[in-house]
């Protein structure tokens, strides 16, 4: 039996409950100030459906200005849990190579120091990356760089002879800044 205000794991059929993933200020959520959230695509959701989706749906909230998970497990586990994957996307909101439009839900996490190398786990250290995008980084066709506290790909020299860190601006669509 699940506790009285947790959301059902399973829908009737038996499959599983679908999830929504939203960006919402704790001040907008609470009804301090107006304003909505988005959806991990950048759709704006009206607060109250979020309110009435949050007592009958599997939705998750990644409340801005709220308390949150630990988001950093050092090297006591190699992949990043649910709870640190959702963060990651709320910060970098999709893949990281410039211009990519692969859904956040189809995104690998890359340790931005390899994990044999003595990366750790945490969402600092965490990039969301399109499985090709992935596949370069480990090849060494692109780096990453942490500037002002965000990770940045450094492009091949044959796309980008001037070598300037960027970042994926695709995702940050409607979406208020998050971080």
């Amino acid at each position: 039996m699940r506790a009285p205000n947790s959301p059902p794991t399973k829908a009737p059929t038996g499959l599983p409950t679908a999830q929504i993933v939203v960006y919402v200020y704790l001040e907008t959520l609470l009804g301090l100030a107006k304003g909505a959230g988005w959806s991990v695509h950048g759709l704006e959701i009206p607060v109250g459906d979020l309110r009435r989706r949050l007592c009958t749906e599997g939705v998750i909230p990644i409340v801005l200005g709220g308390q949150s998970e630990i988001l950093d497990v050092g090297r006591e586990i190699r992949l990043a849990p649910d709870y640190m994957k959702r963060a990651v996307l709320a910060r970098d909101g999709g893949c990281l190579y410039p211009g990519c439009t692969v859904p956040p839900e189809h995104c690998e996490f890359h340790h931005i120091k390899p994990w044999k190398d003595g990366g750790g786990t945490s969402v600092d250290w965490q990039i969301p990356e399109w499985t090709a995008h992935h596949h370069m980084i480990d090849n060494g066709e692109l780096s990453v760089v942490v500037h002002d506290g965000l990770p940045h790909l450094i492009l091949p020299s044959y796309l980008d002879p001037e070598q300037i860190p960027r970042r994926n601006t695709y995702w940050q669509g409607p979406r208020p800044t998050l971080f």
